[in-house]
């Protein structure tokens, strides 16, 4: 083979390798586009202490018409903080949202704080709107918009914003998430803990709050009441929150945004997601190990929020 000849297989076969990168698919179709998604978004680093987050927080909560519907330390840990709010923005979707709109009305915004630096996460309003709402996700869409465009002028000012999604090695797609169980035998969203079955919704109401007056292992965190629909959301403290993060919430990134647990009550139906259906879907990397340890965990979880019922 001359030069010449040599010349151009080499310019051939670049060409040939070129060609056939650009054709191969990418990895993971989807897994990287806007309808996959991670459970929690962490939107950024304070620059100030605890206790100064904390007050820049709630300047800017008042001055922004944000209601807080209640604070407290997940875990017990000194390191963690969070205000439940709700905006104009989230009611509207809890109220249009089917029946379980409600859950997205409610937003855990946690305080993390990891040597002098204090990182603010949430929820991920896209993962948990299709986790619960399924289909009726769509109808709220609106005010989903509306909200994540008006969440960064609520916050105090972050010395760092990232606005980055975290809590799965490999985000989950929409239609993965309006279908999700973790395996076979787990439950879906359809098999809820059901806790009882009333003509009022206020009687429902007045069920579950003397129910957490007098349980002594479950603490009223917040009540969230939907307007104009008969659909009330409690926050409540589990004492089975510590072997949660003992088990599952261990690595560097806290998921401080899943905690606490919830109680709905709609249309006279008193009820709470299934453990063994909410912790695989807020922590969704779950190991063989971890996953031996949960089904003992959630059953104590269901034995403490059943004993509302009596």
């Amino acid at each position: 083979m001359n030069k010449p000849q040599r010349m151009r297989y080499i310019f051939l076969s670049i060409l040939t390798l070129s060609l056939n990168f650009l054709l191969l698919p990418l990895s993971k179709p989807g897994l990287t586009q806007a309808n996959a998604f991670e459970p929690y978004i962490l939107l950024g680093e304070t620059g100030k202490n605890f206790d100064g987050t904390r007050e820049a927080i709630i300047q800017k909560f008042f001055m922004n018409d944000v209601e807080i519907l209640g604070k407290y330390r997940p875990v017990d840990d000194s390191r963690r903080y969070m205000f439940i709010i709700t905006t104009k923005h989230l009611k509207k979707a809890a109220r249009n949202g089917g029946d379980y709109g409600l859950f997205l009305g409610a937003l855990h915004l946690a305080l993390d704080m990891k040597g002098d630096m204090v990182y603010l996460s949430v929820p991920n309003i896209d993962y948990w709107g299709n986790l619960y709402l399924r289909d009726d996700f769509e109808k709220v869409g609106k005010a989903v918009g509306e909200f994540k465009t008006d969440l960064p002028r609520l916050l105090p000012k972050l010395r760092g914003r990232f606005m980055r999604p975290f809590g799965a090695a490999e985000p989950l797609t929409s239609e993965k998430l309006k279908t999700y169980r973790h395996s076979r035998r787990y439950p879906t969203l359809d098999e809820m803990i059901e806790l009882g079955q009333f003509e009022q919704h206020a009687d429902a109401v007045k069920f579950v709050e003397e129910g957490l007056k007098g349980s002594e292992g479950l603490k009223k965190l917040y009540r969230f009441d939907v307007i104009r629909k008969d659909a009330t959301l409690f926050g409540v403290q589990i004492p089975q929150e510590s072997e949660i993060a003992e088990i599952l919430d261990w690595e560097e990134r806290k998921r401080t945004p899943f905690y606490p647990w919830q109680i709905a009550v709609v249309n006279g139906r008193v009820f709470a997601p299934a453990p063994l259906f909410r912790i695989p879907a807020g922590f969704p990397d779950l190991t063989r190990r971890q996953v031996s340890k949960l089904k003992k965990l959630a059953k104590r979880i269901e034995n403490s929020v059943m004993e509302l019922a009596g």
